[in-house]
């Protein structure tokens, strides 16, 4: 019942907007409640639960777009009135809106669920008191967030569908400071089902700073270097998702543009679209496209691109929306962007990757990545957390150390990629990649 009413409300939005002299509509309606369970410095910092909602139209009038939004539920009038006006100044309308049936398999039926908040603020102190054993001046901030998202999508060619999502976020970082040396180690997940286990968290966290208690030493050279998931995310994969964009492609800004079925990467390099996995889970993206499973890099080979309906009609030659459009605010136009990735594994465990190299380096947390070059294929970052491997074995932590490259070169030769693969923030399943030579920088 509470469904049909905001459907009835949206669909007045498509009337009025046809009575204004609009030839297409689509509106969205997205509600977030947030949850959550905050620390800050080892003490309860935030309960607070936090509501928005809104309203998204985007109209095309003359053959031209029009965007307006509002928060306010007695100003949708005005707001289409905002939209019409935007219109006459607005881009030219390339595309037609959705005409695909989202059919109720297409429904995420996730419910929301009651919010355990005594038990969680129990667990997350318990969870500090066990990260503050390793030193007495631990500082360590974090907690839980449990957040209920729902969006209505509606268009003036009668496609109208439902996503609801929940999702469960455990995460906790910590911070050291020791004279000038500062140490922070960040760990936690997101998923669907229920809050990432702390314990399991609060473990690896542990795990890195006992791993960090010696400082070594290290000398600028070339070494075997390990990316850990997470450092496989924020170099790599970031790179290539830029890369990959269809805005890019179609600006032809991206070196990717014109390589489609071109080898330029390692043959164990796979890297995949799963809508149907992780948080970013979505049946169908802001523009009623249905969203679809999609190997972007095959075995090293550039496989295709992902684009929103603006890219898609603008690139040459024209590409249909691969059901990659999604906003970043209700005010803005949709744009391409990945829902969850996934990088295929390797046959090595992570284990024997650190046992067979006698003098490397794993690199876990960096600082600076994005700032460099991107659309070029480079990285330039410091090592924020990271350590030195000597027979096999973790010794100590090193400091002061950089790493540079390019992608195009150095993602041609993979010595080896993980067997595991490991969670990144909810939506990215990642392993940990070696190389056997990369320069890593020293002050």
């Amino acid at each position: 019942m509470e469904t049909q009413t905001k459907l009835s409300k949206l669909e007045k939005i498509l009337d009025l907007a046809k009575k204004n002299g609009a030839s297409e509509t689509e509106v969205i309606q997205k509600s977030y409640t947030e949850n959550p369970v905050n620390f800050e410095n080892n003490k309860l910092k935030t309960l607070e639960s936090n509501e928005s909602s809104g309203i998204g139209i985007r109209l095309i009038k003359n053959k031209k777009i029009g965007l307006a939004s509002t928060t306010d539920p007695d100003a949708i009038e005005s707001t289409i009135i905002s939209a019409i006006e935007a219109s006459e100044y607005g881009p030219e309308a390339t595309f037609e809106f959705s005409k695909e049936e989202l059919n109720s398999s297409d429904v995420d039926s996730t419910v929301k669920n009651n919010f355990p908040l005594e038990e969680l603020v129990k667990r997350g102190t318990k969870a500090i008191e066990q990260l503050k054993t390793f030193h007495k001046d631990t500082l360590i901030s974090g907690g839980f967030d449990l957040g209920y998202g729902e969006t209505i999508y509606l268009n003036s060619n009668g496609v109208s569908g439902k996503r609801n999502k929940t999702v469960y976020s455990s995460s906790f970082y910590v911070n050291l400071v020791r004279g000038e040396d500062f140490l922070g180690v960040y760990e936690g997940n997101s998923n669907l089902d229920n809050f990432p286990d702390e314990k399991e968290i609060t473990k690896k966290i542990l795990e890195k700073l006992n791993y960090s208690k010696e400082n070594i030493t290290l000398t600028t050279k070339t070494y075997p270097v390990i990316f850990t998931p997470h450092a496989v995310s924020s170099i790599f994969v970031d790179i290539l998702i830029v890369l990959l964009n269809g805005k890019a492609i179609q600006q032809g800004i991206s070196p990717l543009a014109d390589k489609i079925g071109e080898k330029l990467f390692d043959g164990k390099l796979s890297l995949i679209e799963d809508p149907e996995i992780g948080t970013a889970k979505t049946p169908f993206d802001d523009e009623g496209i249905k969203t679809k499973k999609k190997t972007l890099i095959q075995k090293g080979v550039v496989n295709s691109f992902y684009f929103d309906l603006s890219s898609g009609s603008r690139v040459m030659p024209q590409h249909a929306s691969t059901g990659n459009g999604f906003k970043g605010t209700l005010s803005t136009a949709p744009a391409p962007k990945l829902t969850s990735i996934k990088v295929e594994s390797g046959k090595t465990s992570y284990n024997d990757l650190i046992k067979n190299i006698k003098e490397g380096v794993l690199i876990d947390q960096v600082l600076g990545a994005g700032q460099s070059n991107t659309l070029a294929g480079e990285y330039n970052v410091g090592i924020d957390l990271g350590f030195k491997i000597v027979n096999g074995e973790i010794k100590g932590r090193i400091k002061n150390c950089m790493i540079a490259g390019n992608i195009f070169e150095v993602l041609k030769n993979i010595t080896e990629i993980s067997h595991e693969q490991e969670c990144v923030y909810g939506s990215s399943f990642l392993p940990w990649f070696l190389f056997d030579n990369l320069t890593v920088g020293a002050k």
